[in-house]
């Protein structure tokens, strides 16, 4: 192309991204949150991204697109006759990021592990499974250290192929793991009895032909043990241990797909009043993609491809009422392949995504620059609160998690089928950002609480039900009624969900004061593995919704 034209066409990007909704080519706004830059190059895209309590960040994207731009180390290559590009490998496809030294380090990964799922065990390690191609039954273990630990890669784990999956945390601690593609069942690991794999017609009934947008469901454990399980346009409540649908939901208004490739998000929102007889616990599905939008993204022919506009509408549904109905509510603008990440303080960050299509390859257009906050206990009509844009779009295979000292990290997009740079609508974004949101504005240090110590302290197990102390510092005026402590159990994110994703908001007990500035709280830790299964969490004190550093905490039966 020539030199000319290549300006010309810069120039229409610019003013397309310019006029699409929601796109603010303005200088950033004071309390509107904050981006900087972190990498700019890991040398692999973030498709799947976890926090682990050491806090580093176990990142990896697939191997079956050929070499990745970071070298494995001390000499090492991939060998492996089953992959598809290039058979003999000297590049990595995960890598480790020290959020406290922001470096990176390549790690190894056998086989394939595009779209895969995970969740971290009561112990503090990822267990990992699935994949594409030869990584479809595997199951892969990365033990947090501070060395040179890397993948361990254990077989066949899995008796079913999982590839479009997701993963949850069991009250044992045991990970149960439901669908995937052209699999409308679930399993556990590790493996408890026979039968290995169990039927599960839901994922069955909710499959659309053509496009399935049953892949990757919401799922999340109940206050009750059960699990809500959602998938396209509707849900069940699900006792695995028998087998049986427990509650079956209506469909949520309009009856649009909301998963994968139809992409929305969801998150369990956070769970209150833990010592209630029947704990109030409530989902929120947002974004997702029009009936037939994938269809429509991906006609064979160019000219017959339209991208549909996402949705703009959220649904809200208290699902342990006894006749429970979707709320809905319309967001500053579509969202389709956003990210859903639960803030210390209970606000939910929506981020990441695209305004137009859906998932997959080079299916989205118009990037959702600009995250949102939904304040979950805000007047209807007034709950969202847009706030300054990134520069960098975030489409297909992007990833969003909360890190402990409250900024959410954010990298990935790779709409491409291997690694494109140039002459692309989207290239392909090796980089990491952090985003701080509001809460992290200089202007509310004097507000910001700092814990000081706790009989939570790292390296110390709480119990359920048991009594804990936290001792924090506020510079300025407290607002005693203002003060909660809360646990957040770090999720596994990928394709626009959070696994394993929650947070619990103690009760405020008693708030004593100590000395200038100084203070206790007391508070009662979740009284089970229903509301709280066993593992790593964050703690963190939250004063007027300004929450501290957090500290890892271990809770533990």
């Amino acid at each position: 192309m020539h030199r000319y034209t290549w300006i010309l066409f810069f120039l229409f990007l610019q003013l397309f991204f310019a006029v699409q909704p929601c796109h603010r080519v303005v200088t950033s706004a004071a309390g509107r949150g904050r981006w900087q830059l972190l990498q700019k190059n890991i040398g692999i895209v973030a498709m799947h991204m976890q926090l682990l309590n050491n806090d580093r960040v176990v990142i990896y994207d697939r191997t079956d697109y050929g070499k990745s731009n970071i070298s494995l180390p001390h000499g090492k290559c991939r060998n492996d006759s089953w992959e598809l590009v290039i058979k003999y490998d000297c590049t990595a496809h995960s890598v480790e990021y020290d959020v406290l030294a922001n470096k990176f380090r390549p790690l190894m990964v056998q086989t394939n592990v595009w779209c895969s799922s995970g969740a971290v065990v009561p112990d503090g390690s990822l267990i990992q499974t699935g994949g594409f191609n030869d990584g479809q039954r595997k199951v892969r273990t990365f033990y947090p250290c501070n060395g040179d630990c890397d993948w361990v890669e254990t077989g066949d784990g899995l008796k079913a192929r999982r590839w479009y999956a997701t993963n949850h945390i069991l009250p044992d601690g045991k990970q149960i793991i439901i669908g995937g593609r052209r699999q409308f069942n679930y399993e556990f690991y590790p493996k408890t009895s026979s039968p290995d794999v169990y039927s599960l017609p839901f994922l069955l009934q909710t499959n659309d032909r053509g496009s399935e947008n049953n892949l990757y469901p919401f799922v999340f454990l109940n206050s009750d043990g059960n699990l809500f399980i959602f998938a396209n346009n509707r849900a069940i409540l699900f006792d695995y241990k028998t087998g049986k649908v427990v509650k079956t939901y209506p469909a949520i208004p309009g009856g649009d797909p909301r998963s994968y490739p139809s992409t929305g998000s969801a998150v369990l929102l956070p769970l209150k009043n833990l010592d209630a007889a029947t704990i109030e616990a409530e989902v929120l599905v947002c974004g997702g993609a029009p009936k037939g939008s994938f269809e429509m993204a991906t006609k064979r022919k160019s000219a017959e491809r339209k991208f549909l506009k996402a949705l703009d509408t959220c649904g809200r549904i208290k699902i342990n009422e006894p006749s429970p109905q979707w709320v809905m509510e319309t967001m500053p603008c579509a969202r389709v392949m956003g990210d859903m990440t639960l803030l210390p303080n209970g606000v939910v960050l929506i981020i990441n995504g695209a305004g137009d299509g859906t998932a997959g390859w080079e299916n989205g257009r118009s990037p959702a620059l600009n995250p949102v906050l939904y304040w979950p206990d805000g007047a209807a009509g007034s709950r969202f609160e847009p706030l300054n844009p990134s520069t960098i779009p975030r489409m297909y295979h992007s990833a969003a998690i909360l890190l402990r000292d409250g900024r959410v990290l954010v990298g990935g997009s790779n709409p491409h089928i291997g690694y494109e740079f140039t002459r692309v609508l989207f290239p392909t974004e090796l980089s990491l950002e952090a985003f701080s949101p509001p809460y992290l504005d200089s202007k509310n240090k004097y507000l910001r609480p700092k814990i000081v110590s706790s009989t939570a302290s790292k390296g110390k197990y709480i119990g359920y039900g048991q009594k804990l102390w936290v001792r924090f510092k506020v510079i300025g005026k407290l607002k005693a009624d203002m003060v909660s402590v809360t646990m957040v159990a770090p999720a596994f994110n990928t394709h626009s969900f959070s696994m394993n994703h929650r947070l619990l908001a103690l009760r405020n007990e008693k708030v004593t004061y100590v000395r200038t500035s100084i203070y206790d709280i007391q508070v009662t830790t979740p009284s089970s593995g229903y509301l709280a299964p066993s593992g790593y969490y964050i703690l963190y004190v939250v004063h007027q919704y300004i929450p501290s550093i957090g500290i890892w905490v271990k809770l533990y039966i």
